[in-house]
């Protein structure tokens, strides 16, 4: 548990619930240490300071940090990382704006002022000024793949030994087992995402929060069977009239879950979000009945 695993010439991983890359540039600082590209960061600074030990017992410092998206969980790191070595911190054009003004971002969960559940180091980090990776020359051995659907502009990292870091693509099994609303933003592309996936060849695969796999379709079947099993649960639910908060009460008593206000405010979004998916493809309708919007399968 949070160790650095090589798995490649360059290439490591930190291991545990958050699988931090870990990329060895070839470079040196000015007092000759090696110095290592960070893909992703953490949860918090409390993490980051056991990847920070880890690093520095390999003999590494910090140059660059390339945050695959701007969920806290990846991005939460990012201010302990900047303060101590005062490295460069790239993501997609959108993720770096949000990464820089992170109070934005509890805001999209709850989609107005955030209620003080969701101000947690999951939902929110402290800021830290990152740059729009677009345009910028990259170091030797890094590249860049599109993996959008499960947030706004997610990015994959390739590193020269053929690892690719999935961020959070695609989840583990057991994720899914436990917990069905796992988050994505665009089911559509998400789905799009996924089929992709199963073709892009890599050596090793790298998912954020799944352990390493050198076969990865299997975990984007089974990602892609997640998304159909609440979508088609939705379906069902919606062959009477229903309005939000009611889709969300069956869903969960149908799937055997405990709703709270912290999973209303997260989860609920995720239910709003498949909604929008099949509202947006015409299989849905909404009606006004003594005003509350109901939602109903054509």
């Amino acid at each position: 548990m949070n160790e650095l695993i090589k798995v490649g010439e360059k290439t490591y991983y930190i291991s545990g619930p958050f699988h931090v890359g870990v990329y060895d540039l070839g470079t040196k600082n000015s007092v000759g240490q090696s110095e290592v590209c960070l893909i992703d960061t953490g949860v918090d600074t409390t993490v980051a300071k056991v990847i920070d030990k880890r690093i520095i017992d390999a003999g590494f410092v910090v140059k660059l940090i390339i945050n695959t998206h701007y969920h806290a969980d990846h991005s939460g790191g990012n201010y302990y990382f900047k303060e101590k070595y005062n490295c460069t911190i790239y993501s997609s054009k959108m993720n770096a704006a949000l990464i820089s003004n992170y109070d934005i971002c509890p805001a999209i969960v709850w989609g107005a002022k955030p209620i003080n559940e969701i101000l947690n180091n999951y939902f929110y980090a402290t800021p830290s000024e990152a740059e729009d990776i677009e345009g910028k020359e990259l170091p030797q051995g890094i590249e860049l793949v599109e993996l959008n659907g499960h947030s706004l502009s997610q990015i994959g990292v390739r590193t020269s030994d053929d690892v690719l870091f999935l961020g959070d693509a695609v989840v583990s099994k057991e994720t899914i087992d436990k917990h069905p609303l796992t988050y994505i933003y665009d089911p559509e592309v998400q789905f799009e995402t996924l089929e992709a996936l199963k073709k892009i060849k890599a050596s090793l695969y790298i998912p954020y929060h799944a352990e390493p796999v050198k076969r990865i379709k299997p975990l984007c079947d089974y990602n892609i069977k997640g998304m159909d099993d609440n979508l088609n649960l939705i379906r069902e639910i919606c062959q009477e009239p229903r309005h939000l908060d009611e889709i969300i009460s069956l869903f969960y008593n149908q799937r055997g879950l405990k709703l709270s206000l912290y999973k209303y405010a997260v989860e609920g979004g995720i239910v709003r979000t498949y909604l929008t998916y099949l509202y947006n493809k015409g299989e849905l309708v909404v009606t006004n009945e003594d005003n509350y919007l109901k939602w109903k399968i054509k």
